[in-house]
């Protein structure tokens, strides 16, 4: 009974292994490949001991075993993907208010990591998959893993998108300081959440806190948070106040405008063309919560407003999604310059911060449309920490300030 019940489990933790050696960062791969190894020889050694009897039968359900270990083993590892999400991290206790007389500002962001980690990509998974957003074979899940992962790793390791979330914070604190106390940064997905910024503005002594967005405002990932968020307010008797979208701003609108104009180098406005590219969402989520949509469009209108202004035709001015929405960058820029523009101009417009999606796929999705040579692509980058960004951010708080009464 001994070597069929070392086989099974050879064979099992054989089949965990794959899994863990396609999902586990590169510096913890070590532990998947040492697991790998491991479970081979106990397989190897079990699998030689039954074969000794000479009996085909043996032998024939051994092979049996191992596959269907190995099967098992794979199937369990990858159907507890999705739930390897930790409980979120204690803040410092040892943190106080400089005066709790003043309110206290969260920014949410859905910036993603710095670097791949498992539990952000099994939160953003758990996500799309609980809400119908996108359906997956339990065998395929280590290969989205594998591919989040072999993404960064193209970026770099390191997604700067966080690191331009605080530089934006810290350039509105500078604007703010004597209005408010603490201004602290939550994440969609990751550590502090909302919720947990909120409770510990109530363990200081806040009772007033404005929350302003920075990215999606009011799209299924920031409604999460606020619902959240709000509930954990209403326990510790905090305001909660939203600012406005900071896509109502005109000084963003106008910045956008002036740099799509700058980067065509003088090109005659008629042979224009300007792409304005937003992140996109699932249409599963959209049903859920269009305040998003709502927000992005009456950007993208002040836009093209601002650069008809500026001598670009109406026509020429096109929205493309960067995911899950129609029409892509790929087509939006093919029929551009089918309507004979012979400078495009890629702008990402709504992307507070670099992602995943318009550092590795914008690029693909402009050489996918397979322009001819004439056709000059300019593609200007993400907001990022620009003073507009800031600008917009603070006057967004202070509007809250204002309705506050402060």
């Amino acid at each position: 009974m001994a070597p069929w019940l070392g086989l099974l489990a050879g064979s099992i933790t054989l089949g965990a292994c794959v899994v863990a050696s396609l999902v586990l960062p590169r510096r913890s791969q070590l532990i998947g490949v040492f697991g790998m190894s491991g479970a081979v020889v106990l397989t190897i050694q079990m699998f030689s001991s039954l074969a000794r009897t000479g009996d085909a039968r043996v032998i024939g359900l051994a092979i049996v075993f191992v596959a269907a270990g190995i099967t098992g083993g794979y199937w369990s590892a990858a159907a507890a993907l999705p739930h390897a999400i930790p409980r979120q991290q204690r803040l410092d206790p040892t943190r106080s208010a400089t005066s709790t007389d003043r309110p206290a500002v969260a920014v949410l962001s859905c910036a993603e990591p710095a670097h791949y980690r498992v539990a952000s990509t099994a939160r953003v998974i758990e996500r799309l998959v609980s809400t119908g957003a996108l359906r997956l074979p339990t065998s395929a899940l280590p290969f989205v893993f594998l591919s989040e992962k072999t993404r960064y790793h193209a970026l770099g390791g390191r997604n700067p998108a966080r690191d331009s979330v605080a530089a934006v914070v810290d350039g509105a604190t500078d604007r703010l300081v004597g209005r408010v106390s603490d201004i602290s940064v939550a994440w969609c997905d990751g550590s502090p959440g909302l919720a947990d910024i909120i409770n510990e503005f109530g363990r200081i002594g806040h009772r007033d806190v404005v929350v302003v967005t920075l990215g999606p405002d009011d799209s299924l990932r920031s409604r999460e948070s606020l619902h959240d968020a709000q509930r954990a307010a209403d326990a510790v008797s905090i305001r909660l106040v939203r600012s406005p979208s900071i896509w109502r701003s005109d000084v963003l609108a106008s910045r956008l405008a002036d740099r799509i104009v700058g980067a065509t180098n003088g090109a005659t406005p008629d042979d224009v063309g300007v792409v304005l590219v937003g992140e996109g969402e699932p249409t599963a989520w959209s049903e859920l919560e269009a305040g998003w949509l709502e927000h992005e469009n009456y950007f993208n209108q002040r836009v093209r407003l601002m650069l008809i202004d500026r001598g670009v035709r109406e026509s020429n001015i096109r929205m493309g999604w960067l995911e899950w929405a129609t029409p892509d960058v790929t087509e939006t820029t093919r029929h551009l310059a089918a309507l004979g523009c012979h400078v495009i101009v890629v702008a990402p417009a709504t992307l507070p911060h670099v992602t995943l999606a318009s550092a590795l796929d914008l690029r693909h999705a402009i050489d996918t449309a397979r322009l001819v040579e004439d056709v000059r692509v300019i593609t200007l980058t993400p907001w990022g920490d620009d003073p507009a960004l800031v600008e917009a951010t603070t006057d967004a708080i202070s509007a809250a300030l204002a309705h506050m009464g402060r």
